[in-house]
């Protein structure tokens, strides 16, 4: 599995064609197979095969265009394929007939021939579980993983082929702001700061292989898990605690690694920890294994090229744009 950032371009064209009453062009991106669908927001929207979904889309994007009109067209999107099937989810803000709703967009896409098609579209809006079940649920990512702590399915760390993508993190100047803040005030902070870094790595699909002072050791299957996970780390680190801005230095590299009673080593293990040790304060470096990996999911700022100590030769490494 692969990110795919040519499909969220693809669902930023869609909408903007129905947006501007094209429907000629949203049809021509409906595949042509028999098990093509349309879900909407009525519940009597649920359409399949290419003639309904073209007939019904030549009416309906004529009578809405004007009333579907997004401040941004894509806030949100995530994108992934394998082989010939892709799918992107979006959230993305409304006016017009309905403003600040924050429609949500999932679509699958199936390759054919030299273009991707829709095979699956699924629109919906936002509605509170009272209004549609009559009960509370759950909803704060806080509070799920606090109640299923001891309950999570551990994950396997590596991927199928054997690679593992190890995350390094850790405070800068951590001696000078405890100096600062006072001891106290410190370990509060501390905390914080270590109840962040697991709970993103729990929603990413990472484990904590080790914590080491003010830092962690970070194990991922995915390249792409652990780049969106280091993304969050800064912009939940970044936001501070109580006033107080915490600059972390992050360093991912990718590659195979030798397992140990819960633990990694070998030379990708040492060339993620010295990566990190290179990068500023609130800056993400990753090296060119991930940043292949990654496939233009991210955007980088530029290249650099590092001597590490006590290995051989330069590496490249790139700042990965988080802000």
């Amino acid at each position: 599995m692969e990110p795919a950032p040519e499909l969220i371009a693809l669902v930023e064209r869609i909408l903007r064609n129905y947006q501007l009453g094209d429907g000629g062009a949203v049809i021509d991106v409906v595949s042509r197979e028999p098990g093509t669908v349309l879900i909407g927001f009525d519940e009597a929207e649920w359409w399949e095969g290419f003639d309904t979904i073209a007939a019904l889309m030549r009416v309906q994007i004529q009578e809405a265009h004007e009333l579907v009109q997004f401040d941004h067209l894509v806030m949100h999107a995530n994108a992934w394929k394998e082989g010939t099937v892709g799918w992107v989810s979006a959230r993305v803000s409304g006016a017009g007939a309905a403003p600040g709703t924050g429609t949500r967009f999932t679509f699958v896409f199936h390759e054919e021939g030299a273009f991707w098609r829709v095979v699956q579209w699924h629109t919906s809006l936002p509605t509170s579980n009272e209004d549609a079940l009559g009960v509370t649920l759950t909803t704060s990512l806080d509070e799920i993983l606090v109640m299923v702590q001891g309950d999570a399915t551990e994950l396997a760390p590596t991927a199928p082929d054997g690679s593992v993508t190890i995350m390094f993190t850790d405070i800068q100047g951590s001696t000078s702001l405890m100096e600062s803040l006072g001891e106290a005030r410190w370990l509060e902070l501390l905390a914080w700061h270590d109840g962040v870094v697991k709970q993103q790595t729990a929603v990413f699909g990472g484990s904590v292989v080790k914590s080491q002072g003010d830092g962690f050791m970070l194990a991922f299957p995915a390249a792409g898990a652990a780049a969106a996970c280091a993304v969050a780390i800064q912009r939940a680190l970044g936001a501070g605690w109580t006033g107080v801005s915490l600059p972390v230095r992050i360093g991912l590299h990718n590659g195979n690694v030798k397992t140990e009673a819960g633990d990694f080593f070998g030379r990708t293990v040492v060339v993620a920890a010295r990566v990190g040790g290179a990068a500023s304060g609130g800056e993400i470096l990753v090296t060119q294994p991930v940043q292949e990996c990654l496939g233009g999911a991210f955007t980088f700022d530029g290249v650099r090229s590092l001597t590490l100590k006590g290995l051989a030769g330069q590496f490249a490494v790139f700042p990965l744009v988080w802000r």
